[in-house]
C-alpha cells in the first residue's frame, strides 16, 4: 500500500501550528482553528485506517474464448463489507503486455457513498490473437481535502484465448482430385448393423440414415453410425514457427500463416477429414490426428497460443516428424521462408511415396530468382505448392483446382 509522500507530514504540520497559535494567542478563534483542524486530523486518520478494510474485487470476463477481432467486456465487482462514504476512489485496470502497446489502461473514478457494491464495465475492442492474462487490478484512495492519497494491488487472475480468424474455404484439392493419399470414400447409406463398428457424436453433414436411434434414445445427442467400410482422409499440418531474423518485418506474414493454418484446419473438420498438427515452438507439441470438437478447440487452443519462437527449421521438424506417419497421411506444410533445405526434404518425402502439399506465405511484389528456383525444383519432385502473397490472403476462397 502506498501513501501519499508529503500529505501528512503537511497535515501534522498545520495541526501543531494551530496548537502553537492558540497556545500563544489565546481566544476562541485561535483554539476553534485548532479543533477544526484536530477535527480534519481525525477525519484523515480514518481515511488511512478504513479506505480499504473489507474490499473485494472481482472480475468477470463474457468468455474465455473469442476469436480475433472480436471485442471483449470487462466487468468489475468492488465490494465493502460495511459502506465507506468518507472518500473517492479511483479502479485503475492494467492491460496485458502485448495490449499495452494498443489499449491505454482503463481508469474510472468514482465515489462509493453508501453503496455496498459498485459495478463497471468496460471493453477491449478487435483483441488479436493470443494467450491474455488479467493479473491485477490498482484501487487508488484518497480524501476529499487532498493530503492523503493510498493504492492497493488485487491480485485477481482472468484467463482468455484469442483464436485465430480464418477464411471459409469452399474447396481445397490437390492435383490427383483428392484432400490426401488415402482412397476417398464418401460416408455409404447402409442399415446392415453387422458392418458397424461403433458410434460417434452427430456432425453436420451427416445422413439420416446413418443416425444410430438406439444410441440417440439413451439422452446423450444424437449418435451416427460408424461403418467398417468407411475410409477417411488423414491429414498432418505443420507450421513454421521459426525465429525470424527480422521479427518486426516477418510478424504480419507469420500471423498471415496462423490464418491459413486455421483456415486449412477449419475446412478438414467440416468435411470430416482427421487431422494433427505439430509445431516447435520452445517446447515441441503434437497432437495425433483425430476427429471431434474437443479435438478442433485442442488445435485451435495451440494456435492461440503459438509464437514465432521455435529454433529450429521447418524442414528439420518435417524430417523428424514424418516418419512417424504411414504413407496414407497427407503432410501439410505451411512456412513463411522458401529454402532449399525444405524444398529438398518435401522432395525427399515425395519419392518415398509420400502426398506432401507445401504453401509459402510471403510478402514480395515478384518472388526472388531464388525462390523461383526453389518453386521449379517443387515442380519437378511433384510436389504440390501454393505460394500465397500476404495481400491476397483476405480474398482466398479456394486452394488448388477449378
Amino acid at each position: 500500500m502506498k501513501k501519499h509522500r508529503y500529505g501528512k507530514y503537511i497535515l501534522l504540520f498545520l495541526v501543531l501550528v494551530c496548537y502553537v497559535f492558540a497556545k500563544f494567542q489565546g481566544g476562541f478563534v485561535s483554539w476553534f482553528l485548532f479543533y477544526s483542524m484536530s477535527v480534519v486530523a481525525l477525519y484523515e486518520l480514518i481515511i488511512y485506517l478504513f479506505m480499504f478494510k473489507g474490499v473485494e474485487i472481482i472480475r468477470e470476463i463474457d468468455r474465455q474464448r473469442m476469436k480475433e477481432g472480436e471485442h471483449l467486456v470487462v466487468t468489475l465487482r468492488i465490494r465493502r463489507k460495511f459502506p465507506f462514504p468518507l472518500g473517492w476512489n479511483m479502479v485503475i485496470e492494467s492491460l496485458p503486455e502485448k495490449l499495452s502497446g494498443f489499449f491505454e489502461p482503463h481508469k474510472q473514478m468514482y465515489i462509493p457513498g453508501f453503496k455496498k457494491e459498485q459495478i463497471f464495465h468496460y471493453m477491449i475492442p478487435e483483441v488479436p490473437r493470443g494467450q491474455y492474462q488479467l493479473l491485477q487490478c490498482t484501487l487508488v484512495g484518497g480524501d476529499f481535502f487532498g493530503f492523503l492519497q493510498m493504492e492497493k494491488k488485487f491480485d485477481v487472475y482472468n484467463e482468455f484465448l484469442v483464436y485465430p480468424s480464418f477464411n471459409y474455404l469452399t474447396h481445397w484439392s490437390t492435383g490427383d482430385g483428392r484432400i490426401s493419399g488415402n482412397i476417398h470414400v464418401p460416408h455409404m447409406r447402409s442399415n446392415d448393423v453387422a458392418s458397424v463398428r461403433g458410434v460417434r457424436d452427430y456432425q453436420r453433414g451427416d445422413r439420416l440414415s446413418q443416425v444410430h436411434w438406439r444410441a440417440s434414445a439413451k439422452g446423450n445427442g444424437l449418435k451416427t453410425k460408424e461403418f467398417e467400410h468407411q475410409a477417411m482422409n488423414q491429414l498432418v499440418f505443420f507450421l513454421d514457427v521459426k525465429k525470424s531474423s527480422t521479427p518486426g518485418l516477418q510478424q504480419r506474414v507469420f500471423e498471415t500463416s496462423v490464418k491459413l493454418a486455421a483456415s486449412l484446419i477449419y475446412y478438414s473438420h467440416l468435411n470430416h477429414h482427421p487431422y494433427g498438427f505439430v509445431a516447435k515452438e520452445r517446447e515441441r507439441i503434437s497432437i495425433p490426428p483425430a476427429l471431434s470438437q474437443e479435438h478442433f478447440f485442442r488445435v485451435f487452443d495451440q494456435l492461440a497460443r503459438i509464437s514465432q519462437e521455435g529454433q529450429d527449421s521447418i524442414a528439420r521438424l518435417l524430417g523428424r516428424e514424418a516418419m512417424e506417419y504411414p504413407r496414407g497421411f497427407t503432410l501439410v506444410v505451411i512456412t513463411t521462408s522458401l529454402t532449399k533445405e525444405l524444398v529438398m526434404q518435401a522432395n525427399a518425402l515425395t519419392r518415398s511415396g509420400r502426398n506432401v502439399q507445401l504453401f509459402w506465405l510471403h510478402d514480395r511484389k515478384v518472388p526472388m530468382s531464388v525462390e523461383q528456383d526453389l518453386l521449379k525444383l517443387l515442380t519437378s519432385g511433384n510436389v504440390k505448392y501454393h505460394a500465397i502473397h500476404v495481400d491476397t490472403y483476405d480474398e482466398l476462397k479456394k486452394v488448388g483446382g477449378a
